[in-house]
């Protein structure tokens, strides 16, 4: 099997998030990940890299980072900013018309990462998601491309509804265009999200997803407050996707209270 990691939300900045330090957090996520999972092709950071998208958080961000040895992929959050990030980030790879979204290929499968910060202008306290036309173009075309493979999509924005009233009303604008294009592929498709900051899995119009929590903050399991920033302290947790063949396997671990070097027990049975 062949591994991949994703972290996303990490919220990045200097002063703390209801008492948590986004670092801090993100180091011990990302500490335990090598540990456990060096062998991984890569690491996807899906986005809400910083807090506020400034070029200062992102050089916290890139001091976070330095040694790290395993490849990255970069996507853009609403709590983004494309061009402080490539100021800091200047050798990232973009498609043809300046987007940071790659196509990469992992077993069997086609890994697709999108950028859907809707954007520039900013409008203010404007977080949900879009993709362009020259975004849909992209994916329409790296789908075309991929019509023997079956394919995992990342993006930051969830596709649908998952019940929390504050973030529906900020998940990606258009996602019907996107749900159309998965569901037209001859492949399996499946979808993986961030945003939301709470591990959730489901279908969205007969396509398949997984939405990762952040390592800092968390989304409470209230389906009535219309906020779409309510945030608990509850552990943290990064993404690993196992490949195999034509087979997936998508886990979410909370490092915080992980358990590793344990011994078996014979009176425990499954």
């Amino acid at each position: 099997m062949k591994k991949l990691l994703a972290f996303t939300d990490l919220h990045i900045r200097a002063s703390n998030i209801i008492g948590l330090n986004p670092v801090n957090r993100f180091k011990e996520g990302l500490d335990h990940a090598l540990k456990y999972h060096s062998d991984a092709e890569g690491i996807v950071l899906m986005g809400d890299l910083t807090h506020s998208g400034s070029a200062s958080e992102y050089e916290i961000l890139k001091t976070v980072l330095a040694g790290v040895k395993l490849p990255i992929t970069f996507l853009m959050g609403n709590h983004d900013r494309r061009e402080a990030f490539l100021s800091v980030f200047p050798d990232i790879i973009l498609d043809e018309a300046g987007y940071v979204q790659t196509i990469q290929d992992i077993d069997a499968w086609k890994v697709i990462s999108l950028d859907t910060l809707d954007g520039p202008p900013y409008p203010d306290r404007h977080h949900s998601g879009r993709l362009c036309t020259d975004r849909l173009t992209w994916l329409a075309n790296a789908l075309d491309q991929s019509l023997d493979k079956p394919v995992v999509i990342f993006l930051h924005h969830p596709l649908g509804d998952v019940g929390f009233p504050g973030m529906d009303d900020i998940k990606l604008s258009n996602s019907e265009n996107i749900l159309e294009l998965a569901k037209s592929h001859p492949m399996p498709v499946h979808v993986i999200a961030g945003h939301v900051h709470r591990t959730i899995s489901g279908m969205w119009s007969g396509v398949p997803y997984t939405i990762f929590k952040s390592p800092c903050h968390q989304q409470p399991l209230d389906f009535d407050v219309a906020n779409s920033s309510l945030a608990v302290d509850e552990p943290g947790a990064y993404g690993l996707l196992l490949f195999d063949r034509e087979n997936l396997i998508v886990h979410s671990e909370d490092f915080a209270i992980a358990k590793h070097d344990v011994s078996p027990d014979p009176d425990v049975d499954g």
